[in-house]
């Protein structure tokens, strides 16, 4: 079912509506046409209840004035580039610096700020936008398509679709903070991920150019163990079948599954949280490229040229035992 209703108003008059998807199940989904942003997504469980497992704002002004992408659409680029600048055929691209130095999440100018144009494909919502040519510093005049969608009564899908007619990188993902049982932070969750190597950061969170393997360290996350404590890393997926990420709540009552097309997920434990939400109150399991592969040649590649197509599909399934 798709139901949308107004909103309110950003802070510049722009206004924001909120679409709801909800499945043949009952779970629930309100998405809005501002950020691309999942405001809630609500999930039943076996007993007949219904639990909230997003962290979310109640008004778009707040969702404007956050600093935490919560529940965002991002773009162009996810995570970090590093002194936001890099090098593509030979030309060199000044990006926004909206981390210290550094380009995050597409800077000032992300597509998480964006007011998207929409429209009903069945039960689909379809965001729709041109972002311009040098918008945050990005080359390319790039359309960009992002659907949501019910896949089954129980997982929702998220596709991104996006072409240019300049040379660029490109690199979407969602930005949701989940927490499977509010009562606990995410600390107490226990996290699966399909990962054989992560990518060491430095003092910025910048990667190094490597990929170490998780083996012996507390990134080995490839048998369920508990969150426990502080992560800001991107892992190096495997082409193992099965989910790259599978979370579960401390009550056992849910588990979520994420799958993915990306050859990385980045894992934020939500540490930084503060004002309306608690520290560790939300993880992120953002299915990206990895961060800084612009400026670091051995990474899978960004890069999208005209005439080629840049699609991805992430799906957060979830179950109840």
């Amino acid at each position: 079912m798709y139901n949308t209703t107004f909103w309110g108003n950003l802070p510049d008059s722009r206004s924001a509506d909120l679409i709801t998807l909800t499945s043949p199940a009952g779970a629930g989904a309100e998405i809005s046409n501002f950020g691309g942003i999942i405001r809630s997504l609500t999930i039943p469980l076996a007993d007949g209840t219904r639990r909230q497992v997003v962290l979310g704002y109640d008004t778009p002004a707040e969702y404007a004035a956050g600093t935490f992408f919560i529940g965002m659409t991002i773009g162009p680029y996810a995570n970090r580039i590093k002194d936001a600048q890099f090098t593509l055929d030979g030309v060199s691209y000044s990006l926004e610096q909206n981390e210290g130095e550094n380009n995050l999440h597409g800077g000032f100018s992300g597509w998480h700020t964006v007011v998207f144009d929409y429209a009903q494909d069945g039960d689909a919502l379809v965001l729709t936008y041109r972002s311009p040519d040098g918008e945050g510093g990005y080359p390319g005049n790039v359309d960009v398509t992002v659907r949501f969608f019910w896949q089954d009564p129980m997982t929702l899908a998220v596709t991104y679709r996006a072409e240019t007619d300049r040379p660029t990188v490109l690199n979407m993902t969602q930005h949701s903070y989940f927490n499977l049982c509010k009562e606990d932070t995410i600390l107490s969750h226990t996290l699966q991920l399909r990962a054989d190597g992560y990518t060491p950061v430095d003092a910025a969170s910048l990667p190094t150019g490597e990929i170490a393997p998780v083996a012996g360290t507390e990134f080995d996350f490839r048998t369920m163990r508990p969150v426990a404590q502080h992560y800001d890393h991107n892992f190096a997926l495997t082409d193992a079948p099965g989910p790259a990420a599978t979370l579960i709540a401390p009550d056992g009552k849910l588990i979520m599954d994420v799958c993915s097309d990306k050859p990385g997920i980045q894992l934020y434990t939500g540490s930084f949280l503060k004002d309306s939400f608690i520290q560790y109150g939300g993880l992120c399991l953002e299915t990206q490229h990895f961060p800084d592969s612009p400026n670091i040649p051995a990474f899978p590649s960004p890069v999208v040229r005209p005439g080629e197509v840049y699609l991805s599909t992430t799906t957060f399934a979830f179950r109840t035992p």
